[in-house]
């Protein structure tokens, strides 16, 4: 089976283990039964929620069958962020792989669970745990982000607006 996420540059991501660990406790999503609400009006693609059933915040942006996700881990001391489709592109349930994102032409490596089949609406794809400052700033500074390359589930998110989203959502934590 091909990496989760396949792309081509040479910058890594290194995750410490006591993340690799949180990612196998505590799955930082929000569950379907968690009550969502919008925070504010959507920022340039990008809605803010607050999630009234854990006391969190988090930033979403959907474009056709993929969505991106952003947030924080319940003690908000580590940041995920994941990726989804409805496109079927062989996610098992559970599995913890290699994942690499691409940001505008930078490698970012961690370590994803993959997630599928209790998502809402037939999503499935995974998350990356990170406490790194250069992969928090090249989202929020860069451009475009790839994701599932090598697949046929393969998508690029416009990251416009990611810093004024990921500001609200901040701000939306300290409520």
């Amino acid at each position: 089976m091909r990496n989760f996420l396949t792309l081509i540059a040479a910058t890594s991501l290194a995750l410490s283990p006591a993340m690799a660990a949180n990612a196998q406790s505590q799955n930082p999503l929000p569950k379907a039964s968690d009550v969502l609400v919008r925070y504010g009006k959507d920022i340039e693609g990008w809605t803010v929620y607050t999630n009234q059933t854990r006391g969190d915040c988090l930033i979403v942006r959907s474009d056709g069958p993929s969505s991106v996700q952003m947030g924080v881990t319940a003690n908000q001391e580590v940041g995920y962020l994941g990726v989804f489709t409805k496109v079927d592109i062989g996610l098992k349930n559970g599995n913890m792989s290699d994942i690499f994102v691409s940001i505008d032409g930078q490698l970012y490596k961690g370590v994803a669970t993959t997630t599928s089949g209790d998502l809402k609406d037939g999503y499935s794809g995974g998350y990356i745990l990170t406490d790194d400052p250069k992969f928090k700033r090249a989202v929020a500074k860069r451009y475009k982000m790839t994701v599932f390359p090598e697949t046929k589930g393969a998508f690029v998110v416009d990251l416009k607006g990611t810093y004024k989203a990921m500001a609200a959502a901040k701000k939306c934590l300290k409520h």
